[in-house]
């Protein structure tokens, strides 16, 4: 399907939609071979009179209803394809930049392995690293193949980070792009990659009922074409493993791994043996002459990761300070990303252990390895990174009383919050929408005591995204609702409270119906207000 105008699309159906003009133009025949049929058939019962006519006006209701779905339809139908070619866009540049950078990164990807091949495996497995083949004579055969590794990237890198919300977004964002792209799903490569691909997705993140049926939905669509045959087969062996779990389990338990394989470890979980073959590795590393310090410093921040599933709070501490320690010479080869992550967990384990002295210092080095001038995509990234160290940092002055120091901190959040904001207005992805109400909402508790005034207009804000990005239904939704209804508490509003309590409640509900420790805070938090 070529490119299409969006003006002509809604000209169209607002000269003879009822004709089904718009939805030719789009490449949808079927659903314009039936409007144009209705269409004539009421014309014919009008035209032939008598008993036949009466019927005619029954048939103009359908017409109608069906015309002002297709104005919603078309909006949100352009609104998907404008989102993508902005973000196909910044992919496509990306690309080329690091392509012009790879000569002189290429030593340094060489020594640190890349965090994601820990947590996609699997999908880096199962997908070739050109996914399909594209033609240079069709540009939207072209368009669909960078999407599929626009999300093959994407999807990767949030499960490095455990991002198991980002993954799925990312996915099924893809799949609504090719759906509307695609006239005969059954016959398009593309839309059976992104069904693969997300079912790989389900499957790497523990939702095997899911993955289960995206993909057989894949290898049924996918099994016609031969450049599908490698994601296939990887798609039919995983189907064959979800159908006998304790063959997969049993089969999973019998090579025996060496030190540095610990990482098959960590995708199934076995922290206990995880840890101990991570520990042996750094101890072969550092035992030779020459110690690889981007790999050892890697296995310094997977070994936090374990200890932190395990709770060892001392083992998260004692590989923190040693990953410090390999960057603390001058010109040490450790990348500025695992410092900085190091650096934030340690003062994750001093806030929750109350040294708010401690966790203050650390956060503070991290912030200085935080670079929000970087080029290309990343910047959004580096950007959320120094948002988050923000706010951890205003806990923590918070926490030590130090209310002048909190309240920088949060204003100077604040500002890059405002211009997240404000892109999105403008229709530009927002790195995380749910990730900016929290801190919005945060910002907002924070407020109550020290700045009352920017109460509501911070709990307005963190609503406005949400109801851009997912239509208000969002557990940060519902924590906006519950700050504002502190807020009213705190000013003697009773009545309005308990209705602002109500709201959060159902969103919990809806969101995370699980949740049944904080569904029952929110029920006798009503009940008291009543």
């Amino acid at each position: 399907m070529g490119e299409k105008n969006p003006r002509w699309a809604l000209g169209l159906l607002l000269a003879v939609g009822w004709l089904g003009a718009h939805r030719f133009y789009l490449g949808r025949y079927a659903s314009a071979v039936a409007q144009l049929a209705l269409a004539l058939l009421c014309a014919a019962l009008w035209l032939w009179g008598g008993r036949a006519a009466a019927y005619a006006p029954y048939l103009l209701g359908p017409m109608v209803f069906w015309l002002i779905r297709d104005g919603f339809w078309l909006f949100d139908y352009f609104r998907v394809e404008e989102d993508m070619d902005s973000r196909l866009s910044a992919f496509a540049q990306s690309q080329l930049d690091e392509q012009a950078s790879l000569p002189a990164a290429k030593a340094e990807v060489a020594a640190a392995p890349v965090p994601a091949s820990v947590a996609q495996p699997a999908i880096a497995a199962a997908l070739p690293a050109d996914p399909l083949p594209k033609p240079a004579t069709d540009p939207q055969t072209d368009k669909k193949s960078l999407a599929i590794q626009m999300a093959q990237k994407h999807i990767g890198d949030a499960l490095a980070r455990r991002d198991v919300q980002t993954a799925h977004a990312e996915a099924e964002t893809l799949i609504k792009y090719l759906v509307q792209r695609s006239r005969k799903p059954q016959s398009d490569p593309h839309l059976a990659m992104a069904y693969l691909l997300q079912g790989m997705t389900f499957y790497q993140t523990g939702q095997l009922d899911a993955a289960r049926k995206k993909l057989q939905m894949g290898v049924h669509l996918g099994a016609a074409f031969a450049e599908l045959a490698q994601p296939v087969r990887q798609a039919q062996l995983f189907l064959q493993r979800l159908r006998s779990p304790q063959m997969a389990s049993a089969a999973a338990a019998t090579p025996v791994l060496q030190p540095g394989q610990y990482p098959l470890l960590m995708q199934s979980q076995d922290w206990a043996r995880a840890l101990a073959l991570c520990e042996q590795t750094i101890a072969l590393r550092q035992s030779g002459h020459e110690a690889d310090v981007p790999d050892l410093a890697q296995h310094h921040l997977h070994a936090m990761e374990i200890a932190q599933h395990l709770g060892d709070k001392d083992r998260q501490r004692v590989h923190g300070q040693a990953l410090v320690a390999l960057a603390a010479p001058v010109g040490a080869a450790v990348p500025v990303a695992m410092r900085r992550q190091a650096l934030e967990r340690l003062g994750d384990l001093c806030q929750a252990d109350e040294d708010h002295q401690a966790a203050t210092a650390h956060y503070a080095q991290a912030l200085e390895l935080v670079n929000v001038r970087s080029s290309g995509g990343n910047a959004a990234a580096q950007a959320m990174a120094l948002c988050a160290l923000l706010q951890r940092m205003a806990s923590s002055h918070a926490a030590l009383g130090e209310t002048a120091q909190a309240l920088q901190c949060w204003q100077r959040l604040a500002l890059y919050l405002d211009s997240f904001d404000r892109l999105d207005q403008q229709g530009q992805r927002m790195p995380d929408p749910e990730a900016v109400s929290v801190m919005l909402a945060d910002y907002a508790a924070f407020a109550i005591r020290h700045q009352p005034t920017r109460v509501k207009p911070l709990v307005q804000q963190a609503l406005r995204i949400q109801q851009r990005s997912c239509r208000g239904y969002s557990l940060a939704a519902a924590r906006a609702y519950e700050v504002f209804a502190a807020f009213l508490e705190a000013h003697g509003h009773a009545d309005a409270r308990r209705s602002y309590l109500k709201k959060a409640l159902l969103l919990v509900q809806i969101c995370d119906p699980d949740n049944s420790v904080h569904l029952q805070q929110l029920k006798t938090a009503i009940r008291e207000a009543a």
